[in-house]
């Protein structure tokens, strides 16, 4: 076992490169695994059913449907609904 710490000893070296090359690409997986799953985290562009609705209210009130004060009262509404 001893003679394979010798320098000189072209199995060694082989080793740690077989070995550093292994290692990265270890790393190069868990990064490209990571990026993806970020990715589609990310991608989802589709709007949540409570921003759709607090939308749908603005437009309401914009347009002169309600009054500020049922705006005021439908909006907290829907912002305690979705805390639960």
């Amino acid at each position: 076992m001893s003679e394979f710490f010798t320098p000189g000893n072209q199995a060694l070296g082989v080793t740690i490169a077989v070995g550093f090359i292994i290692v990265l690409t270890l790393i190069g997986g868990a990064l490209w695994f990571t990026l993806i799953k970020a990715r589609k985290k990310a991608a989802s562009t589709e709007p949540r059913e409570s921003d759709q609705a607090i939308e749908a209210l603005r437009q309401r009130y914009v347009a002169g449907e309600i009054t500020k004060e049922q705006y005021d009262e439908q909006l907290r509404l829907l912002k305690e609904s979705s805390k639960n």
